[in-house]
């Protein structure tokens, strides 16, 4: 998938409003949710582009990683 710049990691960390973080590219954003992932993973993550539109949800994040970790083993 090619995604034009900038992306956003928007996740919930047990308030009201989601935090966001931005990044350059969907690389850095997926290297962002790999780094966090243990953290991330119950805070409802989400990938947006630069409009705030909804790429990657959590339930798909979460395959992914689901996905990783199988092929790890």
């Amino acid at each position: 998938m090619t995604v034009q710049g900038p992306v956003y990691l928007r996740w919930r960390a047990g308030r009201p409003m989601p935090e966001e973080e931005r990044f350059d590219s969907l690389d850095a954003a997926y290297d962002a949710v790999e780094a966090r992932w243990p953290t991330l993973q119950h805070q409802s993550q989400q990938i947006l582009d630069a409009r705030r539109v909804l790429l990657f949800s959590t339930v798909e994040l979460v395959a992914m990683a689901d996905e990783e970790a199988a092929g790890a083993d």
